[in-house]
This record gives structure tokens, C-alpha cells and sequence, in this order.
């Protein structure tokens, strides 16, 4: 017996005199316990169809289904055309005793959906006490319990702390933890692990998999990722343009696709497992030598602090060509491009820049992660692009018209797209736009900071084709930071691991994913999951979570120690030095001569892992 039945849902939205369908004809169901998957690209209506389910739509939205059932009791929403009033607020009243208690939405965006002024404890009690007569002790005892399900230690601490003072992966489990306040009988999770990275995307499905397990909880899971998709469902729908196209079990989903759409999905998803073409570097373009970066909190209530955000990387990238830097959320990544940018003046060391357009104000720009937050919404596309020119410039109206053209043309617009807004745009096309304008300076460096982390797979292709093909024309080189895996791959020839503010391994992309040396770029590639459901579900993390991490006191030990499964006695008190063997550089005493022997000139060293 289900305890969701969806018939023939569709949704239509009014924009002055247009109408456009978000939904048509949608029809499913969800069983207790069950995982079910949705997937599609953006704007295909996955997340609209969802909202349709809990009644969150806004009042432009025109809602019509001929019906829905939650545990065999009818919650379908009125059609405002004929219903009265009367029926309208008794379906508001339904649906206010069916949200939180037995419905239950997890969002992308916790930092969003979290009251940034409100403590943490305070939100989840305020939640129960919403849905459930307890008293104000009940609420708390319930909420620490809470936390405590959902893999968050010192549950009592947690709860007098405020959102920002939590990593993104705890902020997640948090909202996680208020959707469970009530035990919902069905959780809808909307893209909530998008924006992790990779290990603590794995701590997240496995909460997943014990809610279902342990409380019997319905999941449907939204997301535009298949390899999550395959990793944790047992069924699939697929939508397209607002329609379900195909649906079955996750093996014949991903393993016999029917669908054209379907077998479309996959195979761009397949691209991303691909090496980049092997182009030959140029000379040096840019070079880090032993950088740092250091944070000072003080407080009346504690003494100075030092907070290591980079410590003592170097690296290297040359003319045309693509450095992928992964690790986790925190490591340092986006601080060490805000130095490269002159965003931040390092603590200790040099970065030289040793291009040939010195003279330019700007050459080296940044791509960054939302499109739509670093674009401004009151300026047409025409004058985001023209005003870098006019600010650094001297050219020409006619100069300055003949650029915007061809930067339009080079990311796939047109010059028409010129007098249209950033809302008129899709993210795929918003991303376009902020490539175009990173561009129309002519700059010999891109930074590009998590540019399609927020876009789906299709998409995604785009943009990297993209960059790939800019790079040809152009001769431009890249700064790609990712904590996705998939796409530093499918971009970068050489790639630099990062943790807690230190590269750790840096080499060939290729030989680092084929044969990982760090137990920290081990424990990475160990996570990425790819669309396969049979490899997908034998991937496992070899991380503690990281709210068992043990720090190491500044500039004492190696930083990775304390998650280590390799870790010696000496890694707890000192610092590993670089060693290099061709190619590859890895910071990790299982290489060092005293550890791993001397060698002769006829021996390579292999991984010691």
C-alpha cells in the first residue's frame, strides 16, 4: 500500500499574459520506508512538483490534480477557479497539521533556511513545540536527541551555537534533524547535498539510509546528481520539461534506459569520468612560492588566537593550461584564489604573476559559484559586459559594441541577449554570462571557483566544453577549484590536493586518479560515486566524520593526522616535508627515506598505501 499517491498533477505559472506549464500530468507514488529518486535537469519541474505536494507554491501558481492521497486521506488542493473561500482555508488547515508532522522538506540551501540570529537548539524546539504539546524541558531533552540521531556529537554544545558557527555538512544535519522533529512518515530532501563535498555528501546519504531504515521514513530525494541517485535509491522517475518520461527500478533506470532523454542523462554523465586532451603546457605563468595565510581572532574572553586558512603552498601553472585544486569545504581553496586575485595579501610568501599584460589592471579574473548572486539584477547583460570597458578601458562606443558581440557570440549568446535582464536567463546561461564577462578584459588567468557546482550534469558539460574551447581559441589558462572530483577531472591535466590549508599531493590528474599515494587523496577518490548502482553502493569513505576530528596545535604535526588510518607516532609531531619522485610531489612521511627506504635510480617509488 503507498502512503503517497500523486494523479495527474500539473502546475502552470501566470507572468502577466504568459502562461507556462512547470508540470504536466504527473502521477506517482512513494511506499513506507521507500527511497525514491527524481532526476532532470533544471527547470524541469522536480522541485516545483514537490512544492505542489506540501502546498508551498506562491499564489501565481495555478495548481490542478485530479487528486493526492497521504496515508489513504485526500490532501488534494482545490482548484481556485471553482473552490470558495471555505474550501480554500479547510485545505489550508489540512495542510497545516500535514506539514512538519507528516510531511517533512529538507532544502538545498541550510544556511538559507536556518534564522542566522536564532541559536540552534532554539530553532529545533520551537519546531516541536509548534507541532506538539511538551514543555520547553520535553523540547530540549527531544532536541538533543535529535542532533545526537543525526551523527552530531556534544549535542548540548551545538545547541547554544549559532548556524554560522557550524560547517556546512553540521548546518545540513541540522535541518535534517527539524525535519524529524515530528517523525514524518515521508521526507522530501530537495538537492541537500549539492553543495558538499564529497565526504561529507557520504556522511549525509548514509544519514539518509538510517532514517529510512531504522524509522521506517518515506524519502523522495530530488537531485540533478546520478551518481547520489544511484548510490542511495531503489527507484527512479525521470522528468523532462515538466513531464515524467520514464520510471523503474534504479537498475533499469541506469543499466536498460528506455527514454531517449534517459540514455541523453547518462551518457552526458559518463563524459564527466573522462581525461582531458593532453595539451603541452607553456612557459610559467603564474607561480605560488610558499604562501600562508593566517587569521587572528581575539576576544575579551579568550586570548589571541592563530587560525592557519593556507599554510606554505606552492605551485606552479603554466601558459594554457588547467590546474584543478581539490578538497574538502574549508581547506583553503577559495582563500588561496582570493590571494591570487589580490582579494587578500598573503600572511608569508610571494605570488608572482609573470604574464605579458602586466599593464592591465586586471589580468587574472575570477568565474564565480552563483551566477545570479555576482550578477546584477537591475543591469541589462549589455551593461554588466560594457562596464569593466568603460572602467578600465578607452575604447570606443564602437569598440567597446564590437567586444560585448564577440564575447556573446565566443559563450553561445547572441547580441540580442544584450538587452535582456539576468532573470530572463537559465543558470546554465547566467554561468555563460559570467565567463563572458571575466573575459572582455582580455585576461591570461581565469579563476574559476566552484563555477558548476550548482548546475545538473547536462549543463555542466556545457560549461567545461566551453572553457575547453575558449582555451584553444584564446590560449587562456585556468585556476579550477572544485570539491567535485568528476569535473576536475574531466577539466584539469595537473591537480593539487588540498587539506586543512596544506596541499598534500599534487601531480598528473590522470596518475593521481589512477593511483592515489596520499591516504588523504585516497580517502577522496574512495567517495566519488559514479552512476552505476553496483559500483556506486560498494563505494565507501575511509574518513571519520569530521566532528571526531582531533585538531593539531599550529605548525605541530601533520594536519591529517588525526583521520588517518596510516598515521605514525611522528606524524603527531612533526610536519612532513615535500618528496618528490618525476612527476608527482606528496607531503606524507610514508615517502620520506626513513619510512619507505632509500632507492635506486633503476627503482620507482609506488603508492605505500
Amino acid at each position: 500500500m503507498s502512503l503517497l499517491r500523486v494523479e495527474d498533477l500539473s502546475v502552470q505559472f501566470h507572468d502577466k499574459d504568459r502562461r507556462q506549464e512547470a508540470v504536466s500530468h504527473l502521477s506517482f507514488e512513494v511506499c513506507p520506508g521507500e527511497i525514491v529518486g527524481i532526476v532532470g535537469e533544471s527547470g524541469s519541474g522536480k522541485s516545483t512538483g514537490m512544492h505542489a505536494v506540501l502546498g508551498l507554491l506562491p499564489e501565481k501558481a495555478e495548481v490542478a490534480c485530479e487528486r493526492i492521497l497521504l496515508d489513504q486521506r485526500e490532501i488534494t488542493p482545490p482548484d481556485l477557479k471553482l473552490a470558495d473561500r471555505k474550501a480554500v482555508k479547510a485545505y489550508e488547515r489540512t495542510m497545516e497539521a500535514v506539514r512538519g508532522n507528516e510531511i517533512a522538506m529538507v532544502f538545498q540551501d541550510p544556511l538559507t533556511y536556518l534564522n542566522p540570529t536564532v541559536k540552534i537548539g532554539r530553532q529545533i524546539t520551537e519546531t516541536i513545540r509548534a507541532h506538539k504539546k511538551c514543555s520547553q524541558k520535553e523540547a530540549l531533552e527531544h532536541a538533543e536527541e535529535l542532533l545526537d540521531l543525526v551523527g552530531i556529537r556534544k549535542a548540548s554544545q551545538r545547541m547554544r551555537q549559532y548556524p554560522f558557527e557550524l560547517s556546512g555538512g553540521m548546518r545540513q544535519r541540522v535541518v535534517i534533524a527539524i525535519a524529524l522533529a515530528c517523525e514524518p512518515k515521508l521526507l522530501i530532501a530537495d538537492e541537500p547535498t549539492t553543495a558538499l563535498d564529497v565526504t561529507v555528501q557520504g556522511q549525509i546519504l548514509e544519514l539518509f539510509k538510517k532514517i529510512s531504515q531504522e524509522m521506517g521514513t518515506a524519502i523522495l530525494f530530488v537531485s540533478h546528481d546520478l551518481g547520489v541517485i544511484a548510490s542511495l535509491c531503489r527507484r527512479v522517475l525521470v522528468m523532462q520539461a515538466g513531464k515524467l518520461v520514464e520510471e523503474g527500478t534504479v537498475e533499469d533506470i541506469f543499466y536498460e534506459p528506455r527514454h531517449p532523454y534517459t540514455r541523453k542523462l547518462l551518457a552526458q554523465a559518463s563524459k564527466l569520468q573522462k581525461l582531458p586532451e593532453n595539451v603541452k603546457a607553456g612557459e610559467p605563468l603564474l607561480r605560488i612560492e610558499h604562501v600562508s595565510k593566517f587569521y587572528t581572532d581575539i576576544g575579551y574572553w579568550k586570548k589571541q588566537e592563530k587560525t592557519e586558512a593556507v599554510l606554505d603552498v606552492s605551485l606552479q601553472i603554466g601558459r594554457g593550461e588547467t590546474y584543478g585544486l581539490v578538497g574538502e569545504s574549508g581547506c583553503g581553496k577559495s582563500t588561496l584564489a582570493k590571494m591570487v586575485t589580490g582579494l587578500l595579501k598573503p600572511t608569508a610568501g610571494r605570488i608572482v604573476y609573470e604574464g605579458e599584460k602586466k599593464r592591465l589592471k586586471y589580468p587574472i579574473q575570477m568565474v564565480f559559484q552563483d551566477p545570479y548572486a555576482s550578477l546584477n539584477p537591475r543591469m541589462t547583460i549589455g551593461d554588466i559586459l560594457e562596464e569593466p570597458l568603460l572602467l578600465n578601458t578607452e575604447d570606443s562606443k564602437e569598440e567597446r559594441l564590437r567586444k560585448i558581440e564577440e564575447l556573446l557570440k565566443l559563450v553561445g549568446l547572441t547580441l540580442e541577449d544584450a538587452q535582456k535582464y539576468p532573470r530572463a536567463f537559465s543558470g546554465g546561461q547566467r554561468q555563460r554570462i559570467g565567463i563572458a564577462r571575466a573575459l572582455i578584459l582580455e585576461p591570461e588567468l581565469l579563476i574559476c571557483d566552484e563555477p558548476v557546482s550548482a548546475l545538473d550534469v547536462s549543463i555542466q558539460e556545457q560549461i567545461l566544453s566551453l572553457l575547453e574551447n575558449i582555451q584553444k581559441e584564446r590560449g587562456i589558462s585556468y585556476l579550477f577549484i572544485s570539491h567535485d572530483l568528476n569535473v576536475v577531472k574531466r577539466i584539469s591535466r595537473k591537480m593539487g590536493v588540498m587539506y586543512a590549508g596544506s596541499l598534500v599531493e599534487t601531480g598528473s590528474t590522470k596518475e593521481i586518479y589512477s593511483d592515489p599515494w596520499h591516504p588523504y587523496t585516497k580517502a577522496l577518490l574512495s567517495a566519488v560515486l559514479v552512476p552505476d548502482p553496483w559500483k556506486a553502493r560498494r563505494k565507501k569513505g575511509v574518513l571519520h566524520t569530521e566532528e571526531k576530528k582531533v585538531e593539531v596545535p599550529l605548525g605541530r604535526g601533520c594536519p591529517f593526522a588525526p583521520r588517518c588510518g596510516y598515521a605514525m607516532a611522528c606524524c603527531f609531531t612533526g610536519r612532513p616535508d615535500w618528496y618528490q619522485f618525476e612527476g608527482r610531489k606528496i607531503a606524507c612521511f610514508l615517502y620520506s627515506e626513513e619510512h619507505a627506504g632509500r632507492r635506486s635510480g633503476s627503482m620507482k617509488m609506488t603508492s605505500q598505501i
